[in-house]
Protein backbone atom coordinates (compact mmCIF):
# COMPACT_ATOMS: atom_id res chain seq x y z
CA UNK A 1 0.00 0.00 0.00
CA UNK A 2 1.42 3.63 -0.97
CA UNK A 3 2.71 5.50 2.02
CA UNK A 4 0.17 8.26 1.42
CA UNK A 5 -2.17 6.13 2.41
CA UNK A 6 -1.02 3.79 4.61
CA UNK A 7 -3.18 3.69 7.61
CA UNK A 8 -1.14 4.75 10.84
CA UNK A 9 -1.81 2.77 14.03
CA UNK A 10 -3.54 4.39 17.12
CA UNK A 11 -3.37 3.61 20.74
CA UNK A 12 -4.53 5.42 23.23
CA UNK A 13 -1.60 6.15 26.24
CA UNK A 14 -2.23 5.75 30.03
CA UNK A 15 -2.54 9.25 30.43
CA UNK A 16 -5.49 9.82 27.96
CA UNK A 17 -7.17 7.12 29.30
CA UNK A 18 -6.90 8.65 33.39
CA UNK A 19 -7.75 11.49 32.05
CA UNK A 20 -11.06 10.44 30.17
CA UNK A 21 -12.22 7.68 33.09
CA UNK A 22 -11.52 6.35 36.79
CA UNK A 23 -11.17 3.03 38.30
CA UNK A 24 -12.76 2.26 41.72
CA UNK A 25 -11.26 -1.13 44.03
CA UNK A 26 -13.30 -4.05 42.99
CA UNK A 27 -12.32 -2.94 38.74
CA UNK A 28 -15.27 -1.00 37.72
CA UNK A 29 -14.42 1.66 34.79
CA UNK A 30 -16.43 4.79 34.43
CA UNK A 31 -16.45 7.92 32.35
CA UNK A 32 -15.64 11.16 33.57
CA UNK A 33 -18.95 13.22 32.44
CA UNK A 34 -18.43 15.11 29.60
CA UNK A 35 -19.24 18.57 29.12
CA UNK A 36 -22.72 19.41 29.78
CA UNK A 37 -22.67 16.16 31.79
CA UNK A 38 -23.28 16.01 35.19
CA UNK A 39 -23.13 12.18 36.04
CA UNK A 40 -20.59 9.54 35.22
CA UNK A 41 -21.22 6.99 32.31
CA UNK A 42 -20.27 3.12 33.13
CA UNK A 43 -18.08 1.53 31.05
CA UNK A 44 -17.54 -1.72 32.94
CA UNK A 45 -15.35 -3.97 34.78
CA UNK A 46 -11.86 -5.76 34.42
CA UNK A 47 -12.62 -9.22 36.62
CA UNK A 48 -9.14 -10.62 35.05
CA UNK A 49 -7.11 -8.88 38.75
CA UNK A 50 -4.44 -6.04 38.43
CA UNK A 51 -4.42 -2.80 39.10
CA UNK A 52 -6.01 0.64 37.47
CA UNK A 53 -3.97 0.70 34.62
CA UNK A 54 -4.65 -2.78 33.81
CA UNK A 55 -8.37 -1.92 33.93
CA UNK A 56 -7.68 1.35 31.75
CA UNK A 57 -5.54 -0.80 29.22
CA UNK A 58 -8.21 -3.47 28.42
CA UNK A 59 -10.85 -1.03 27.64
CA UNK A 60 -8.95 1.24 25.80
CA UNK A 61 -8.03 -1.69 23.66
CA UNK A 62 -11.32 -2.07 22.30
CA UNK A 63 -11.53 1.40 21.55
CA UNK A 64 -8.07 1.21 19.70
CA UNK A 65 -9.08 -1.81 17.84
CA UNK A 66 -12.18 0.10 16.44
CA UNK A 67 -9.98 2.91 15.61
CA UNK A 68 -7.18 1.32 13.91
CA UNK A 69 -10.43 -0.43 11.89
CA UNK A 70 -11.84 3.29 10.80
CA UNK A 71 -8.24 4.03 9.64
CA UNK A 72 -7.97 0.88 7.83
CA UNK A 73 -11.11 1.79 6.13
CA UNK A 74 -10.19 5.43 5.35
CA UNK A 75 -7.01 3.96 3.67
CA UNK A 76 -9.15 1.58 1.64
CA UNK A 77 -11.58 4.35 0.40
CA UNK A 78 -8.20 6.63 -0.54
CA UNK A 79 -7.23 3.76 -2.58
CA UNK A 80 -10.70 3.17 -4.39
CA UNK A 81 -10.18 -0.39 -2.83
CA UNK A 82 -14.01 -1.20 -3.16
CA UNK A 83 -16.95 -0.16 -4.40
CA UNK A 84 -18.69 2.31 -2.93
CA UNK A 85 -21.63 0.31 -1.59
CA UNK A 86 -18.87 -2.11 0.03
CA UNK A 87 -17.05 0.75 1.79
CA UNK A 88 -19.91 2.24 2.79
CA UNK A 89 -21.32 -1.03 4.27
CA UNK A 90 -18.25 -1.31 6.10
CA UNK A 91 -18.70 2.31 7.52
CA UNK A 92 -22.32 1.74 8.47
CA UNK A 93 -20.82 -1.10 10.88
CA UNK A 94 -18.46 0.69 12.25
CA UNK A 95 -20.35 3.37 13.30
CA UNK A 96 -22.99 1.51 14.90
CA UNK A 97 -20.62 -0.08 16.75
CA UNK A 98 -19.38 3.04 17.99
CA UNK A 99 -23.16 4.59 18.51
CA UNK A 100 -23.96 1.51 20.50
CA UNK A 101 -21.26 0.72 22.22
CA UNK A 102 -19.26 2.56 25.73
CA UNK A 103 -15.66 3.43 24.94
CA UNK A 104 -12.35 4.62 26.49
CA UNK A 105 -11.14 6.65 24.11
CA UNK A 106 -10.97 9.65 21.45
CA UNK A 107 -14.45 9.40 20.24
CA UNK A 108 -14.44 12.58 18.53
CA UNK A 109 -11.65 11.67 16.85
CA UNK A 110 -13.27 8.32 15.76
CA UNK A 111 -16.24 10.00 14.36
CA UNK A 112 -14.39 12.56 12.35
CA UNK A 113 -12.82 10.07 10.70
CA UNK A 114 -15.89 8.24 9.72
CA UNK A 115 -17.04 11.58 8.55
CA UNK A 116 -14.37 11.70 6.66
CA UNK A 117 -14.84 8.42 5.38
CA UNK A 118 -18.04 9.20 4.65
CA UNK A 119 -17.24 12.09 2.37
CA UNK A 120 -15.02 10.01 0.59
CA UNK A 121 -17.32 7.23 -0.22
CA UNK A 122 -19.32 10.00 -1.13
CA UNK A 123 -17.22 11.33 -3.63
CA UNK A 124 -16.39 7.36 -5.19
CA UNK A 125 -20.11 6.74 -5.45
CA UNK A 126 -20.50 9.83 -7.22
CA UNK A 127 -17.72 8.65 -9.70
CA UNK A 128 -18.93 5.06 -9.86
CA UNK A 129 -22.26 7.00 -11.04
CA UNK A 130 -20.64 8.93 -13.65
CA UNK A 131 -18.55 5.78 -14.83
CA UNK A 132 -22.21 4.29 -15.01
CA UNK A 133 -23.84 6.54 -17.19
CA UNK A 134 -21.07 6.77 -19.37
CA UNK A 135 -21.08 2.86 -19.67
CA UNK A 136 -24.83 2.93 -20.13
CA UNK A 137 -24.42 5.87 -23.00
CA UNK A 138 -21.83 3.19 -24.85
CA UNK A 139 -23.78 0.50 -24.23
CA UNK A 140 -27.32 2.55 -25.60
CA UNK A 141 -24.78 3.52 -28.40
CA UNK A 142 -24.27 -0.28 -29.57
CA UNK A 143 -27.66 -1.24 -29.34
CA UNK A 144 -28.55 1.84 -31.10
CA UNK A 145 -25.94 0.50 -34.13
CA UNK A 146 -27.05 -2.39 -34.03
CA UNK A 147 -30.42 -1.39 -34.42
CA UNK A 148 -29.63 0.89 -37.02
CA UNK A 149 -27.98 -1.81 -39.10
CA UNK A 150 -30.82 -4.02 -38.76
CA UNK A 151 -33.30 -1.29 -39.97
CA UNK A 152 -31.07 0.00 -42.96
CA UNK A 153 -30.59 -3.78 -43.98
CA UNK A 154 -34.77 -3.82 -43.73
CA UNK A 155 -35.17 -0.77 -46.03
CA UNK A 156 -32.80 -1.90 -48.95
CA UNK A 157 -34.81 -2.51 -52.18
CA UNK A 158 -36.01 -6.35 -52.13
CA UNK A 159 -35.03 -6.45 -55.64
CA UNK A 160 -31.64 -5.58 -55.54
CA UNK A 161 -30.88 -7.19 -51.88
CA UNK A 162 -28.70 -9.87 -51.31
CA UNK A 163 -30.69 -11.93 -49.49
CA UNK A 164 -27.65 -14.60 -48.74
CA UNK A 165 -24.95 -12.18 -47.05
CA UNK A 166 -28.11 -10.23 -45.55
CA UNK A 167 -29.80 -13.04 -44.00
CA UNK A 168 -25.58 -13.59 -42.45
CA UNK A 169 -25.54 -10.52 -41.39
CA UNK A 170 -28.96 -9.86 -39.98
CA UNK A 171 -28.44 -13.21 -38.25
CA UNK A 172 -24.99 -11.65 -36.62
CA UNK A 173 -26.44 -8.49 -35.02
CA UNK A 174 -28.79 -10.76 -32.92
CA UNK A 175 -26.15 -12.53 -31.62
CA UNK A 176 -25.02 -9.31 -31.56
CA UNK A 177 -27.75 -8.37 -29.45
CA UNK A 178 -27.78 -11.35 -27.07
CA UNK A 179 -24.22 -11.05 -26.43
CA UNK A 180 -24.94 -7.47 -25.62
CA UNK A 181 -27.95 -8.23 -23.27
CA UNK A 182 -25.29 -10.80 -21.11
CA UNK A 183 -22.84 -7.97 -20.38
CA UNK A 184 -22.36 -5.30 -18.16
CA UNK A 185 -23.81 -3.25 -17.58
CA UNK A 186 -27.23 -4.04 -18.03
CA UNK A 187 -30.11 -1.81 -19.45
CA UNK A 188 -32.97 -0.84 -17.80
CA UNK A 189 -36.37 -1.88 -19.17
CA UNK A 190 -37.25 1.54 -19.88
CA UNK A 191 -33.78 2.29 -22.01
CA UNK A 192 -33.90 -1.41 -23.71
CA UNK A 193 -37.71 -1.76 -24.66
CA UNK A 194 -37.95 1.01 -27.06
CA UNK A 195 -34.50 -0.29 -29.06
CA UNK A 196 -35.97 -3.68 -28.72
CA UNK A 197 -39.18 -2.94 -30.51
CA UNK A 198 -37.30 -1.03 -33.33
CA UNK A 199 -34.92 -3.74 -33.52
CA UNK A 200 -38.08 -7.11 -33.63
CA UNK A 201 -39.72 -4.75 -36.35
CA UNK A 202 -36.65 -4.12 -38.43
CA UNK A 203 -36.21 -8.03 -38.14
CA UNK A 204 -40.08 -8.89 -38.95
CA UNK A 205 -40.11 -6.61 -42.06
CA UNK A 206 -37.24 -8.63 -43.39
CA UNK A 207 -38.20 -11.89 -43.24
CA UNK A 208 -41.33 -9.96 -44.93
CA UNK A 209 -39.88 -8.56 -47.25
CA UNK A 210 -37.38 -12.22 -47.77
CA UNK A 211 -40.24 -14.57 -47.86
CA UNK A 212 -42.09 -12.28 -49.80
CA UNK A 213 -39.66 -12.27 -52.73
CA UNK A 214 -38.51 -15.69 -52.58
CA UNK A 215 -42.33 -16.54 -53.38
CA UNK A 216 -42.21 -14.12 -56.35
CA UNK A 217 -39.31 -15.56 -57.75
CA UNK A 218 -40.54 -19.26 -57.29
CA UNK A 219 -43.62 -17.94 -59.10
CA UNK A 220 -41.55 -16.32 -61.83
CA UNK A 221 -39.63 -19.12 -62.29
CA UNK A 222 -42.38 -21.35 -62.56
CA UNK A 223 -43.45 -19.07 -65.30
CA UNK A 224 -40.08 -19.56 -67.05
CA UNK A 225 -40.08 -22.84 -66.72
CA UNK A 226 -43.65 -23.62 -68.54
CA UNK A 227 -42.78 -20.73 -71.14
CA UNK A 228 -39.12 -22.52 -71.90
CA UNK A 229 -41.09 -25.72 -72.24
CA UNK A 230 -43.38 -24.56 -74.99
CA UNK A 231 -40.05 -23.16 -76.27
CA UNK A 232 -37.84 -27.02 -76.27
CA UNK A 233 -41.62 -28.15 -77.81
CA UNK A 234 -41.14 -26.17 -80.80
CA UNK A 235 -37.64 -26.50 -81.12
CA UNK A 236 -37.81 -30.34 -80.71
CA UNK A 237 -40.68 -30.06 -83.73
CA UNK A 238 -38.60 -28.28 -85.68
CA UNK A 239 -35.70 -30.11 -85.39
CA UNK A 240 -36.44 -32.74 -88.57
CA UNK A 241 -37.75 -30.39 -90.23
CA UNK A 242 -35.71 -30.07 -94.35
CA UNK A 243 -36.31 -26.05 -94.80
CA UNK A 244 -33.26 -25.19 -93.68
CA UNK A 245 -33.57 -21.35 -94.54
CA UNK A 246 -36.79 -20.89 -92.97
CA UNK A 247 -36.16 -23.33 -89.94
CA UNK A 248 -32.84 -21.60 -89.22
CA UNK A 249 -34.90 -18.52 -88.88
CA UNK A 250 -36.91 -19.96 -86.73
CA UNK A 251 -34.39 -21.30 -84.20
CA UNK A 252 -33.24 -17.63 -84.11
CA UNK A 253 -35.92 -16.13 -82.94
CA UNK A 254 -36.90 -19.07 -80.39
CA UNK A 255 -33.30 -18.33 -79.33
CA UNK A 256 -34.08 -14.70 -79.08
CA UNK A 257 -37.11 -15.49 -76.92
CA UNK A 258 -35.24 -17.32 -74.87
CA UNK A 259 -33.51 -15.11 -73.89
CA UNK A 260 -35.88 -12.57 -73.21
CA UNK A 261 -37.31 -14.93 -70.54
CA UNK A 262 -34.07 -15.07 -68.41
CA UNK A 263 -32.64 -17.66 -65.71
CA UNK A 264 -34.68 -19.84 -64.17
CA UNK A 265 -33.66 -21.76 -61.42
CA UNK A 266 -30.49 -22.92 -61.97
CA UNK A 267 -31.38 -26.36 -61.95
CA UNK A 268 -34.70 -26.56 -63.74
CA UNK A 269 -32.67 -24.08 -66.18
CA UNK A 270 -29.66 -26.07 -67.18
CA UNK A 271 -31.63 -29.37 -67.71
CA UNK A 272 -34.32 -27.09 -70.05
CA UNK A 273 -31.30 -25.69 -71.94
CA UNK A 274 -29.70 -28.99 -72.47
CA UNK A 275 -33.14 -30.17 -74.16
CA UNK A 276 -33.20 -26.93 -76.17
CA UNK A 277 -29.80 -27.11 -77.05
CA UNK A 278 -30.02 -30.89 -78.27
CA UNK A 279 -33.06 -30.21 -80.58
CA UNK A 280 -30.75 -26.90 -82.44
CA UNK A 281 -28.14 -29.16 -82.27
CA UNK A 282 -30.03 -31.94 -84.46
CA UNK A 283 -31.25 -29.64 -86.82
CA UNK A 284 -27.69 -27.61 -87.73
CA UNK A 285 -26.34 -30.88 -87.72
CA UNK A 286 -28.59 -32.02 -90.70
CA UNK A 287 -28.35 -28.60 -92.23
CA UNK A 288 -24.50 -29.30 -92.10
CA UNK A 289 -24.64 -32.68 -93.74
CA UNK A 290 -26.96 -31.83 -96.33
CA UNK A 291 -25.08 -28.73 -97.23
CA UNK A 292 -21.35 -31.32 -97.01
CA UNK A 293 -23.17 -33.51 -99.58
CA UNK A 294 -24.29 -30.51 -102.01
CA UNK A 295 -20.76 -29.20 -101.55
CA UNK A 296 -19.30 -32.32 -102.95
CA UNK A 297 -21.83 -32.80 -105.68
CA UNK A 298 -20.21 -29.70 -106.81
CA UNK A 299 -17.14 -30.12 -107.41
CA UNK A 300 -17.31 -31.40 -110.53
CA UNK A 301 -18.83 -28.43 -111.17
CA UNK A 302 -16.22 -26.64 -109.67
CA UNK A 303 -13.03 -28.27 -111.77
CA UNK A 304 -15.51 -27.27 -115.11
CA UNK A 305 -15.81 -23.76 -113.86
CA UNK A 306 -11.40 -23.26 -113.20
CA UNK A 307 -11.18 -25.07 -116.80
CA UNK A 308 -13.48 -22.31 -118.57
CA UNK A 309 -11.74 -19.68 -116.59
CA UNK A 310 -8.38 -20.66 -117.73
CA UNK A 311 -9.82 -20.86 -121.65
CA UNK A 312 -11.22 -16.86 -121.16
CA UNK A 313 -7.96 -15.78 -119.61
CA UNK A 314 -6.20 -17.60 -122.65
CA UNK A 315 -8.16 -15.17 -124.79
CA UNK A 316 -6.79 -12.24 -123.27
CA UNK A 317 -5.96 -9.42 -123.88
CA UNK A 318 -8.79 -8.61 -125.67
CA UNK A 319 -7.01 -6.21 -128.48
CA UNK A 320 -10.00 -7.43 -130.52
CA UNK A 321 -12.65 -8.56 -128.79
CA UNK A 322 -14.73 -8.38 -132.30
CA UNK A 323 -12.47 -11.34 -133.31
CA UNK A 324 -13.05 -13.99 -130.17
CA UNK A 325 -16.63 -12.43 -129.56
CA UNK A 326 -18.59 -15.62 -130.49
CA UNK A 327 -16.13 -17.50 -128.91
CA UNK A 328 -16.23 -15.63 -126.06
CA UNK A 329 -19.90 -15.59 -125.56
CA UNK A 330 -19.79 -19.33 -125.83
CA UNK A 331 -17.52 -20.44 -122.98
CA UNK A 332 -20.25 -17.83 -120.71
CA UNK A 333 -22.71 -20.46 -121.75
CA UNK A 334 -20.48 -22.95 -120.86
CA UNK A 335 -20.04 -21.36 -117.42
CA UNK A 336 -23.53 -20.84 -116.85
CA UNK A 337 -24.62 -24.90 -117.82
CA UNK A 338 -21.68 -25.66 -115.72
CA UNK A 339 -24.07 -25.11 -112.51
CA UNK A 340 -23.33 -24.16 -108.85
CA UNK A 341 -19.75 -24.36 -107.30
CA UNK A 342 -19.45 -25.31 -103.28
CA UNK A 343 -20.08 -22.48 -101.08
CA UNK A 344 -16.60 -21.82 -99.77
CA UNK A 345 -15.55 -20.89 -103.98
CA UNK A 346 -18.83 -18.95 -104.61
CA UNK A 347 -16.89 -15.41 -104.06
CA UNK A 348 -13.77 -16.38 -105.84
CA UNK A 349 -15.48 -17.46 -108.42
CA UNK A 350 -17.98 -14.93 -109.32
CA UNK A 351 -15.06 -12.41 -108.53
CA UNK A 352 -12.81 -14.10 -111.32
CA UNK A 353 -15.49 -14.06 -114.09
CA UNK A 354 -16.43 -10.94 -113.18
CA UNK A 355 -12.98 -9.52 -113.80
CA UNK A 356 -13.18 -11.19 -117.15
CA UNK A 357 -15.67 -9.87 -118.28
CA UNK A 358 -15.15 -6.05 -116.78
CA UNK A 359 -12.27 -6.50 -118.66
CA UNK A 360 -14.02 -7.48 -121.93
CA UNK A 361 -16.42 -4.84 -121.57
CA UNK A 362 -13.91 -2.53 -121.38
CA UNK A 363 -11.71 -3.46 -124.44
CA UNK A 364 -15.52 -3.42 -126.05
CA UNK A 365 -15.54 0.40 -125.26
CA UNK A 366 -12.49 0.90 -126.74
CA UNK A 367 -13.19 -0.13 -130.22
CA UNK A 368 -14.50 3.12 -132.04
CA UNK A 369 -14.32 1.47 -135.49
CA UNK A 370 -17.50 -0.74 -134.55
CA UNK A 371 -20.35 -0.78 -136.92
CA UNK A 372 -23.54 0.81 -134.83
CA UNK A 373 -25.28 -2.10 -135.87
CA UNK A 374 -22.39 -4.55 -134.42
CA UNK A 375 -22.63 -2.82 -131.70
CA UNK A 376 -26.29 -2.78 -130.97
CA UNK A 377 -25.82 -6.75 -131.85
CA UNK A 378 -23.30 -7.20 -129.26
CA UNK A 379 -25.54 -5.38 -126.81
CA UNK A 380 -28.30 -6.96 -126.90
CA UNK A 381 -26.58 -10.16 -126.95
CA UNK A 382 -24.96 -8.84 -123.93
CA UNK A 383 -28.34 -7.82 -122.14
CA UNK A 384 -29.38 -11.64 -123.17
CA UNK A 385 -26.56 -12.74 -121.35
CA UNK A 386 -26.75 -10.61 -118.24
CA UNK A 387 -30.34 -11.55 -117.91
CA UNK A 388 -30.00 -15.38 -118.32
CA UNK A 389 -27.25 -14.78 -115.75
CA UNK A 390 -29.28 -12.83 -113.45
CA UNK A 391 -31.95 -15.18 -113.64
CA UNK A 392 -29.95 -18.24 -112.30
CA UNK A 393 -28.72 -16.18 -109.51
CA UNK A 394 -31.80 -15.09 -108.52
CA UNK A 395 -32.62 -18.99 -108.56
CA UNK A 396 -29.20 -19.39 -106.91
CA UNK A 397 -30.67 -16.82 -103.61
CA UNK A 398 -33.99 -18.79 -103.40
CA UNK A 399 -31.82 -22.29 -103.00
CA UNK A 400 -29.41 -20.44 -100.65
CA UNK A 401 -32.11 -18.90 -98.60
CA UNK A 402 -34.07 -22.19 -98.26
CA UNK A 403 -31.06 -23.77 -96.82
CA UNK A 404 -30.27 -21.46 -94.25
CA UNK A 405 -26.87 -20.68 -95.64
CA UNK A 406 -25.93 -16.93 -94.40
CA UNK A 407 -22.57 -17.24 -96.40
CA UNK A 408 -23.83 -18.43 -100.11
CA UNK A 409 -26.81 -16.11 -99.46
CA UNK A 410 -24.61 -12.92 -98.58
CA UNK A 411 -22.34 -13.88 -102.12
CA UNK A 412 -25.40 -14.60 -104.31
CA UNK A 413 -26.73 -11.22 -103.20
CA UNK A 414 -23.38 -9.41 -104.16
CA UNK A 415 -23.27 -11.29 -107.31
CA UNK A 416 -26.81 -10.59 -108.09
CA UNK A 417 -26.33 -6.78 -107.31
CA UNK A 418 -23.22 -6.44 -109.38
CA UNK A 419 -25.09 -7.85 -112.25
CA UNK A 420 -27.73 -5.87 -112.26
CA UNK A 421 -26.26 -2.62 -111.62
CA UNK A 422 -24.22 -3.56 -115.19
CA UNK A 423 -27.51 -4.71 -116.62
CA UNK A 424 -28.79 -1.11 -115.70
CA UNK A 425 -25.43 0.17 -116.94
CA UNK A 426 -26.04 -1.88 -120.61
CA UNK A 427 -29.38 -0.36 -121.06
CA UNK A 428 -28.82 3.17 -120.52
CA UNK A 429 -26.05 3.31 -122.69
Amino acid sequence: MSPAVKPTYHQTSLEEARKLARVDAEGHVYLHPAEGESEERYIGQYSAGGGEDEALQYFTRKFDELYNRALLLRARVATQADSASALRSSAQSLGKELREGTWLGDVAGLEAILAEIGTGIDGIAEQEKKQAEEATAAKLAVREEIVSEAESIAAADPEQQHWKSAQSRMNELFEAWKTEQKTPPRLSKSQEDPLWKRFRAARTTFEKHRRAFFVQRDKEAGEIKRAKEELIAEAEKLSRSTEYGPTAKAYHRLMDQWKALGRGQRKTEDAQWARFRAAQDTFFAARDEANAKLDAEYGENLKRKEEILEQLRALMPFTKPQAIRDRYFKLLDEWDAAGRVPRGDVKRMERAIGEIQDAFREAEGATVRVQDSAKNERQSAMLTQLEETIAQLEQELTEARAAGDERRIKESEEALAARRTWLETLKSA
